[in-house]
């Protein structure tokens, strides 16, 4: 192609300018694209750049703890409303709203009156049934009498003892009783008030002995039992892990999800826990010695492949592994990397598989326990 000094005259200084940046845009998208694929396919530290600056750890097994995670919704173990079994007003009320009671503790009184005067008819009406049933004995054994006449005396009086009990039951109801201790709730009923049986007066729950029900994929169905510890993490109470033990497993899964119903039951030995607190559940399962790594640590390759880089004689290389359980910040390293290896935690994606590298850190390892699992226990 011929320039003419026509044809330069076109290009203004502007273009002149974007056509330059352009060019050195493509260069540095060259350089780039290049390295990377050194990074990618093992070149080596070509060029003579100065080796990378990249933190490591001494890889090291510790004790983790595969876990099983679950959520529910935490329960008392008894939890009841409080409703008369008869009809009557209110003649007293004897607890706070909120308040601890105890087993037997009057919660409310009815109106007894009527009770009470039905139970002297009754205690009467038993008093001279009882007389007529012994003269009508004592006549037949004396030869004046008849079977028949003892017989309905004995019957009269039979009668009479029941309605007598029937009364003491009905007034016995008139006084309603807490039938276990716990938190009653707010009160429902007002004195004065005309309550019919069934009526609501208060809710009742025993709050020191609590359950929480919840449910795993039937994949865990060998790896919970009953017996086993539990701890649980309330969201309304994050800093506080409360524990708990199974106290059943329904034996029959869900064919809807798949999924096996657990009940624990815990202890609530702060006070703090209410029934309906939102709490995550979380089972041991078992416990085994493994190389956990930072997950920031671990790099994928061109095909899908986990892998990480270790150093080896002062140079990177790239080694694919396998995963197991992970826990937030950290992975489990079944296979690739072995106890003792260095293991490049941060800097890694700068690295070229086979370079040289240049450690910033000299970290001796990262021991302790950790907790791994979750409601997808592996990978």
């Amino acid at each position: 192609m011929k320039f003419d000094a026509q044809s330069l005259k076109t290009f203004s200084p502007r273009s002149v300018l974007v056509g330059l940046g352009g060019l050195l845009v493509a260069v540095i998208a060259v350089v780039f694209v290049y390295r990377l694929y050194g990074v990618i396919m093992g070149q080596g530290n070509e060029g003579g750049f100065p080796p990378p600056v990249v933190e490591v750890i001494k890889a090291s097994k510790e004790e983790v703890n595969l876990r099983v995670s679950a959520l529910g919704t935490l329960q008392a173990d008894q939890a009841i409303t409080v409703r008369p079994e008869i009809t009557g007003i209110v003649t007293s009320i004897e607890f706070t709203d909120g308040e601890r009671i105890e087993k037997d503790d009057v919660i409310i009184t009815l109106d007894d009156r009527d009770l009470k005067a039905r139970l002297m008819q009754a205690e009467a009406r038993l008093t001279l049934t009882r007389a007529n049933y012994q003269r009508a004995e004592r006549l037949l054994k004396q030869g004046s009498g008849t079977a028949r006449a003892r017989d309905e005396a004995l019957n009269d009086f039979k009668s009479a003892e029941a309605e007598v009990a029937a009364t003491e039951t009905a007034l016995d109801k008139a006084t309603i009783k807490a039938p276990f201790g716990g938190i009653i709730g707010l009160r429902q009923v007002s004195l004065g008030q005309f309550l019919t049986a069934g009526d609501p007066i208060a809710t009742l729950a025993d709050v020191d002995n609590l359950r929480i029900d919840f449910q795993v994929s039937e994949v865990f169905l060998t790896e919970v039992g009953k017996g086993q510890p539990v701890n649980v993490i309330f969201d309304a109470l994050p800093e506080q892990v409360y524990e708990g033990v199974i106290s059943a497993v329904d034996p029959v899964v869900s064919v809807d999800g798949r999924a096996l119903s657990v009940r624990a039951v815990l202890q609530n030995v702060d006070g703090k826990l209410r029934p309906g607190l939102f709490g995550r559940v979380e089972i041991v399962t078992d416990t085994r010695r493994s190389i956990m790594l930072p997950e920031a640590s671990i790099v994928t390759t061109p095909t899908g492949e986990k892998a990480v880089f270790t150093v080896v004689d002062g140079q990177a290389k790239m080694s694919p592994v396998t995963i197991g359980t992970r826990i937030p910040g950290e992975v489990e390293i079944l296979s690739g990397v072995e106890d003792g290896d260095t293991v490049i935690v941060s800097g890694q994606l700068k690295v070229q598989n086979g370079a040289p590298v240049e450690i910033a850190n000299d970290d001796s390892g990262n021991a302790g326990v950790s907790e791994a699992g979750g409601a997808a226990a592996a990978e």
